[in-house]
């Protein structure tokens, strides 16, 4: 999964979309179960007609008004998806009004930071990393990477400039203080993940993103986000792949 919003927000039934957007819907919602679909946040819908969303966990008691209410959406993800690879994969968090329940529900993204909305789904994605990452869930860009700006995704598919490795590199345990070589660490694990990959074919320049500052560490986020770029040309197609390497 590639980015979590570490605030809850609470008005009416707030929406959160990645880290940003928000809109209000009516309290009267219900607060569904796992595995619906939905096409505006609202009722359920079936899940073999176009949606944009699908929960993967419900919750009956008020959530933590910090970045925890997160944390049960992360474990129940994976065991929905069947592994937590970096992907085009995102989480909506959704609040009742009263606070009485949440729930979260994974959309896909067409952006780095999903400024561009989300893809229209059909069929269910429970299990659809359970054997590795299908190529339209790969993270690819038609330009250099830029951690700076909302840039559209384009296929995998299909020769392309930068991708987001599949892999995200562990970087340290839980209980260890923020470390002084964090920045080392992290050049080194993506460097290895690349080349576990079989990513640095034709020497592109490889990117290193982690938790920069003690107050990121204290998260609780210990992996690195890994990104290869063409240094000349483009990179080549991609075919399904399991990564190669430890999920996150």
């Amino acid at each position: 999964m590639r980015a979590w919003c570490g605030t809850v927000l609470v008005a009416v039934l707030m929406f959160i979309s990645g880290c940003g957007g928000e809109s209000e819907q009516p309290e009267s919602l219900p607060i569904g179960s796992v595995g619906d679909c939905y096409v505006d946040g609202g009722e359920p819908a079936s899940c073999e007609e176009p949606h944009f969303a699908e929960s993967v966990f419900v919750d009956d008691d008020a959530p933590p008004r910090t970045s925890a209410a997160i944390a049960p959406c992360q474990a129940a993800q994976a065991d929905y998806l069947g592994e937590d690879f970096n992907t085009r994969l995102d989480v909506q968090l959704w609040v009742a009004a009263d606070e009485s329940w949440y729930r979260c529900d994974v959309v896909v993204r067409r952006s780095t930071r999903a400024s561009s909305e989300f893809e229209t789904l059909t069929g269910s994605l429970r299990g659809v990393l359970r054997d590795g990452v299908p190529v339209k869930l790969q993270v690819c860009l038609d330009e250099e990477h830029d951690a700076g700006v909302d840039q559209v995704y384009t296929s995998c598919g299909r020769p392309h400039k930068s991708r987001e490795l599949v892999v995200a590199p562990s970087l340290g345990t839980v209980d260890e203080p923020f470390p002084a070589d964090l920045a080392e660490r992290a050049t080194k694990a993506c460097n290895a993940a690349a080349a576990a990959e079989r990513q640095l074919i034709g020497s592109p320049s490889v990117q290193a993103f982690y938790p920069d500052s003690a107050d990121a560490w204290r998260t609780q986020e210990r992996s690195a986000d890994c990104w290869v770029v063409a240094d000349s040309g483009l990179l080549p197609a991609v075919e399904r792949t399991s990564g190669g390497g430890r999920p996150r």
